[in-house]
């Protein structure tokens, strides 16, 4: 009546009638999207009709690199009364696997100098990266060495002219994610929550909540006792043990694995490289660094 009032009374549609025409030319999703913006349905809504295993023939054939700020507050190795602040975890992990093939840790943001030093460790040996936090171990307990076919990361921390070197002198494709889809690299999303769960439980220092002080609270981040060090051999600890000895529950198998071959990263790791893509292609260290 507001908008068209010389439309007779008797012409004007009821309730029910709007009811049974809006249900009848609609979709369920037409009418999802409707109440949602683009990214948001994107992101969490729409409907998942493969996973990312899907998309990994075997190892190397896509590595997804991310970024965090670690849930704990750490100390200065010099002086342990120095509070130096929550460091960046950088991970690397195999969508084929799962096995974790790189890490960094440190204070920069996230750019594109950190991501390139995880992506160096995670194409060179880590048995002298380990031997500096008194980590003993063969290159057989974390043998992910080389480049891989594809890296997924954020835009803007592998995009644009600084990345050229590695796509034109080793023949690796960068992929970028989408603004606002995080969901696009959830493997290694997945595995931040797996790997701060392993400190927060007794680590001092740790972030719970917000980080704003309550007036006339305690300030946690007073109560930060692990060393920078400490806190990276932790993380390696951890790294370790989800590649060795993680059971993961809800990994899309293939049908031609074997029925008694454990769903554990380092185990799928080995298989992968013996029955689909074999040894990844490598180069010196010194040429990785460049």
């Amino acid at each position: 009546e507001t908008y068209f009032p010389d439309v007779p009374e008797a012409e004007i549609p009821t309730n029910w009638q709007m009811k049974h025409f809006y249900q009848r030319e609609y979709t369920q999703v037409e009418k999802i999207k409707s109440r949602a913006s683009q990214n948001s349905y994107n992101k969490d809504i729409r409907p998942l009709t493969g996973t990312a295993t899907m998309h990994a023939l075997g190892p190397g054939s896509r590595f997804e690199i991310d970024a965090t700020i670690a849930d704990i507050y750490v100390v200065s190795d010099v002086n342990r009364g120095w509070i130096v602040g929550r460091p960046v975890v950088y991970i690397v992990i195999d969508v084929f696997s799962r096995l974790i093939v790189g890490c960094y840790i440190g204070f920069e943001n996230p750019s594109y100098v950190a991501a390139m030093q995880a992506l160096q460790v995670a194409m060179t040996d880590k048995v002298e990266l380990c031997r500096q936090y008194g980590i003993e171990i063969e290159s057989q307990d974390w043998p992910a060495i080389g480049f891989p076919d594809a890296i997924l990361a954020d835009r803007g921390e592998l995009l644009g002219y600084q990345i050229e070197n590695l796509e034109k002198s080793f023949s690796v494709r960068i992929e970028n994610t989408p603004p606002f889809r995080g969901d696009a690299k959830g493997i290694v999303e997945r595995n931040f929550k797996t790997l701060q769960a392993d400190f927060t439980p007794f680590a001092p220092g740790v972030v719970t909540g917000t980080i704003v002080k309550k007036r006339g609270g305690k300030d946690y981040r007073l109560d930060a006792k692990l060393s920078i060090s400490g806190f990276k051999e932790i993380i390696l600890s951890s790294i370790l043990y989800h590649n060795q000895y993680h059971v993961m529950k809800t990994y899309d198998r293939s049908a031609d694995m074997p029925v008694d071959l454990p769903s554990v990263p380092l185990e799928l790791w080995n298989w992968g490289i013996q029955h689909r893509t074999g040894r990844l292609r490598s180069a010196p260290e010194e040429a990785v660094r460049l």
